[in-house]
């Protein structure tokens, strides 16, 4: 099998479909196995990676961080899913919006803001979001919403008064001893994403956030911000496998089950779990993992993670798929073929 995926993933280095990539593979018994690929940056120079380097996780953030920091929040009677937004954020004029919509992405809320490049900083962020309407009635369609992603961040903030940062080191990364992530990462050893270039930043960014709205709050949001390496996604996917997680087994559980099922408004089907998505045919953990023991999800730079609790076993894929540009990122071909390789039909 690992054979299988480094031929594949060698094979997507020399097509220029992503410069490289590190993954490892998760077992409940802690068997872990994981393995780099390719370069670490292709411009301005070419630099082969050495299997420590730092991923700019996109969207992970969204489940690794946000949704577990919240879920605490909600063990600890702090939150409760049905807590709504407007009471904890006073600008919010969304009275009827909760956490379980923003979980679910399916709140009515958009999934972006329109010319994110052009924002400045995190006021001009909140400006915009506080702004916003409804684009649909709530729970009528799921938009993947890193505008709700956003919220859920500043919800957390405002509940903890901690930056995400130092309440995220404090209840996961600490415990789990994931010493290298962080929303701030060792820029020696970080791969580069996208080179951007306009009014507010010029260059590769290394070490610093690709998405334009985590940028321009400085890194620290909800939807997007954090670093880490496939070897501390291990511990975290390991934590989860075994029930020896930083949430008690009980809300864990909660995590797992589809919560909604709903169509996009274009019309095509979505499922969402709280804060993850679930399993598809076709999809990125592949077609033969456990539809109701598993939880996946994405990041825009390259980026993919599944656990399988019934099949105990996890996999995390992380890459900078989008350097030197986004329009050249390859990579989502190649992750229904390795979660194939990984669970196979033998095992369903």
């Amino acid at each position: 099998m690992i054979k299988e995926i480094n031929a594949l993933l060698k094979e997507g280095c020399k097509n220029n479909h992503f410069p490289g990539a590190s993954y490892c593979i998760v077992y409940t018994n802690g068997k872990t196995f994981c393995h780099h690929i390719g370069y670490k940056r292709l411009f301005p120079m070419k630099e082969k990676n050495m299997g420590n380097e730092i991923y700019d996780v996109a969207s992970l953030t969204k489940v690794i961080s946000t949704t577990t920091m919240i879920m605490k929040l909600i063990e600890e009677k702090k939150l409760s899913l049905d807590s709504k937004i407007c009471d904890i954020l006073s600008r919010f004029k969304h009275q009827e919006i909760t956490i379980y919509d923003l979980l679910t992405h399916s709140s009515g809320l958009p999934a972006d803001i329109s010319r994110a490049s052009t924002l400045k900083n995190r006021d001009e962020v909140l400006n915009r979001i506080f702004e916003m309407n409804l684009i649909y009635k709530k729970n009528e369609h799921i938009v993947y919403s890193d505008v709700g992603f956003i919220l859920l961040g500043l919800v957390i903030e405002q509940i903890t008064q901690m930056n995400l940062d130092e309440y995220a080191k404090k209840i996961i990364f600490d415990p789990l001893e994931m010493k290298d992530t962080s929303y701030h990462p060792d820029i020696n050893r970080a791969a580069p994403t996208e080179f951007r270039n306009d009014d507010i930043y010029q260059g590769y960014l290394t070490g610093y956030v690709h998405d334009e709205k985590a940028f321009a709050m400085g890194g620290l949001s909800g939807h997007a911000g954090l670093f880490s390496t496939p070897q501390d996604i291990a511990k975290f996917i390991l934590a989860i496998l075994r029930n020896e997680f930083v949430l008690s087994k009980e809300t864990l559980d909660k995590l797992f089950p589809l919560r909604e099922k709903k169509t996009h408004p274009d019309g095509h089907m979505l499922q969402r779990a709280l804060g993850w998505d679930k399993p598809t045919i076709g999809g990125t953990a592949g077609d033969h993992v456990s539809y109701e023991d598993t939880i996946v999800h994405t990041g825009f730079t390259g980026c993919n993670m599944f656990i399988d609790r019934k099949n105990q076993i996890g996999f995390v894929l992380l890459s900078n798929a989008v350097h030197p540009k986004r329009n050249q990122n390859g990579i989502i071909a190649y992750r229904n073929k390795i979660g194939n390789m990984i669970v196979r039909e033998e095992n369903k």
